[in-house]
């Protein structure tokens, strides 16, 4: 019985896994306002009724997809950076991953722009995700400028900084061009923590 369970589970979680992927295509082929249900469904090639089994709406199914690209892709490298004993490599390990992914898979083109489009829970439980990796670099640069490693400015701009420094690459990155990717991440790290560094002497 147990085993006939685990079956029909491992079904539907290849299902949805169909769908998101599916479905996510589209929303980077056409836009999130340029993809409909009936546009979905044709592709997975099933009927539009079918598909409400798995969502409430298209505004529903992004938010399921992009609730699953980030417990995939950006919380498993915040998990890592919380890791690090040294704040200054904790920033450098968030600020690098974050880069790379933007600059290496076009999905964050639309996930991260068409979050506006979410209801206002959904919308917070994303930004409940990014808010976490937002507050671990903040958090960070407060913890080096208490230890005098780095003069006091407002962390919050700095963190905010950082994040639009590496989210920003989204709108201009030539995703043809990817072995530029690396190099691009190594230069935002470098040039965030030279300007976090540079006004005084570190410590230690």
């Amino acid at each position: 019985m147990g085993g006939r369970k685990e079956v029909v589970m491992n079904q539907k979680v290849d299902r949805e896994s169909e769908i998101y992927g599916k479905a996510l295509n589209l929303f980077m082929q056409k836009g999130y306002n340029g993809t409909s249900m009936s546009m979905i469904a044709r592709s997975l090639g099933m009927s539009k009724p079918n598909l409400y089994h798995y969502c409430a709406g298209k505004e529903d199914l992004f938010y399921k997809i992009h609730l699953d690209y980030l417990k995939k892709h950006l919380i498993p490298f915040i998990d890592e950076a919380e890791q690090l004993p040294d704040p200054k490599d904790r920033i450098a390990h968030v600020l690098r991953r974050l880069t790379i992914l933007n600059t290496t898979d076009k999905a964050c083109r639309v996930l991260i722009p068409d979050i506006i489009n979410l209801n206002r829970s959904h919308h917070q439980a994303i930004v409940s995700i990014w808010k976490r990796a937002y507050e671990l670099v903040r958090n960070s640069i407060t913890e080096l400028q208490e230890s005098g490693r780095i003069p006091e400015t407002r962390e919050s701009f700095l963190a905010f900084l950082g994040f639009s420094m590496a989210n920003g690459t989204v709108y201009w990155f030539d995703y043809s061009r990817q072995a530029n990717a690396e190099e691009l991440a190594e230069t935002v790290v470098q040039i965030f923590l030279n300007g976090l560094f540079s006004p005084a002497k570190e410590k230690g």
